[in-house]
């Protein structure tokens, strides 16, 4: 028995005929048509015998005809043979018994009709409860069927609104993505103050008259910012992106201060240069000491004048951060013959611990042993490959050996290979994840000033990341390093050498 579905009582399984009042009277129809089949039976063997007896009394007289006709008497003696055989005697006999066995089929029929008819009502009744139930089963697929295909389609219409919704955010991001590398872009090419180095010579006759025949030579007109080197003729690359970088040697964060002489020293400076004509970067450092022309301002911040002196002492005529930083791109920029820059960033040394474990550790091969104490922490580095701890690296940059001539030389020596070692590392970071440059700068923002805005950093990150960059890519301010009046070391660079690097690094050849 099964559970009924609708009201919960107790009813037939479902397998069994569902029109129970047919296989009743299917049951009526068997029981009678059984007791009347016995009655028939009954009258069939009376009728049987009484036929026996008739065709038994039947069959002796047609045989004592029979005897007569032949010749024979009742005790079957031959008698004269009177007449011929009767040909159609034995024919019925059989008739009698066909006309009998005829009547028993007829009247037996009319039952059997019967039983018949009710095995096929019974049958019927099952063949219609079992079509019913094929056809509650059929409606049952095909309302289940429906279900899916509604549900499989509101499936289709909610995953087509997320891809549609995924797809116009990805749409959005890129394009807020280029929109952030256009904008930039041009911000970072506005920002410089010159459109190229002032690199013309003193202009004699013989250069007039040297400028003239190449003019004739090469069938062109003179333009302004063309530079005569070596007896060609080079001009500015405006598509390079120049930018200075500063070390400053203070190890708090970043703090503005009231005072004009206290903004704290360049200890590194340093142009980083990207040039989208060669895909490279290269890396220009300036030796803190390097005599050039400052802006000197009082303890008020009240500028007092121009003076020769140390480049480094010019982020000191400041507050520190904005104003401080400004002044020694002015300065950085005089020195490099008005060369444009687009933006500057620094670091207080503070944060080298910072930086070096922004990238795991740099690595890099000593060529000598480096021994050292700092703020009470002591190094002993051996020659040979080394992956520094924060620590280690923040010695080995900062340590200065102030009895020795020239210190400011040998520390910049250090900076270089660290500098260099760092940004290969940084590169390799960089390439798995675009996104490393900006974490970094993120960890390390306490710590740094620049005015570089993140549209400008992000153009960067996205253009830049795949420019090569060795050790080769790094020049030097080249000069010599004496005691001054002041009895401070004073490096005076080589104006020359200066002006080869320019043209080398800045220019390109005419064709």
């Amino acid at each position: 028995m099964s559970k009924d579905i609708v009201n919960g009582n107790d009813t037939a399984d479902v397998n069994e005929p569902v029109n129970n009042a047919e296989s009743i009277d299917g049951a009526e129809i068997i029981n009678n048509t059984d007791e009347h089949n016995d009655n028939i039976a009954e009258s069939a063997e009376t009728e049987m015998d009484i036929d026996d007896t008739d065709a038994t009394e039947e069959a002796n007289t047609i045989g004592t005809e029979s005897n007569n006709e032949n010749g024979m008497d009742s005790a079957g003696n031959t008698q004269p043979d009177n007449e011929s055989p009767d040909d159609d005697a034995p024919d019925m006999v059989g008739e009698v018994d066909a006309a009998s066995d005829t009547s028993i089929i007829e009247e037996t029929e009319p039952d059997n009709v019967a039983d018949d008819s009710g095995e096929a009502n019974k049958t019927d009744g099952s063949n219609s409860d079992d079509t019913n139930l094929a056809d509650e089963k059929d409606h049952a697929k095909v309302k289940t069927g429906k279900k899916r295909k509604k549900t499989r389609k509101k499936r289709r219409i909610v995953l087509t609104v997320i891809l549609s919704i995924l797809a116009l955010l990805v749409l959005a991001a890129i394009i807020s993505w280029a929109i952030i590398n256009a904008n930039g872009k041009s911000t970072l090419y506005d920002k410089a103050e010159s459109t190229g180095p002032v690199l013309e010579r003193i202009q004699t006759e013989e250069n007039t008259e040297a400028e003239a025949v190449i003019e004739a030579e090469n069938d062109v007109t003179w333009q302004k910012g063309w530079v005569r080197y070596n007896g060609e003729i080079y001009q500015y690359n405006e598509d390079i992106l120049t930018f200075l970088v500063m070390g400053i040697d203070k190890t708090t964060k970043v703090k503005v201060v009231e005072s004009g002489v206290n903004g704290g020293q360049a200890d590194l400076i340093m142009l980083a240069v990207f040039n989208p004509h060669t895909k490279t970067t290269s890396l220009i450092t300036v030796n803190r000491n390097t005599m050039t022309d400052i802006d000197v301002y009082d303890e008020k911040g009240e500028f007092v004048g121009k003076g020769i002196g140390q480049i480094c002492l010019q982020h000191g005529y400041g507050d520190g951060a904005t104003q401080s930083c400004e002044r020694t791109e002015k300065a950085v920029s005089n020195l490099f013959f008005n060369l444009p820059i687009h933006g500057y960033f620094s670091i207080n040394m503070g944060a080298i611990k910072a930086i070096n474990s922004a990238v795991g550790g740099v690595t890099m091969t000593l060529d000598e042993d480096f021994e050292a104490v700092l703020d009470g922490v002591s190094v002993s580095l051996p020659k040979g490959e080394h992956t520094f701890t924060d620590d280690q690296a923040h010695v080995y940059i900062r340590y200065r050996d102030h009895s020795e001539f020239d210190s400011a030389t040998t520390r910049l020596n250090r900076q270089k290979k660290y500098i260099a070692a760092f940004l290969s590392k940084l590169k390799e970071e960089t390439a798995k994840d675009v996104t490393v440059p900006l974490k970094v700068y993120n960890e390390l923002s306490p710590y740094i000033v620049t005015d570089i805005t993140t549209s400008e950093m992000t153009y960067m990150v996205s253009n830049t990341y795949n420019y090569t960059f060795d050790f080769d890519n790094i020049y030097s301010l080249q000069g010599t390093t004496v005691i001054g009046k002041t009895e401070h070391e004073e490096f005076n660079y080589d104006p020359d050498q200066l002006y080869d690097m320019i043209i080398e690094i800045f220019y390109e050849k005419v064709e």
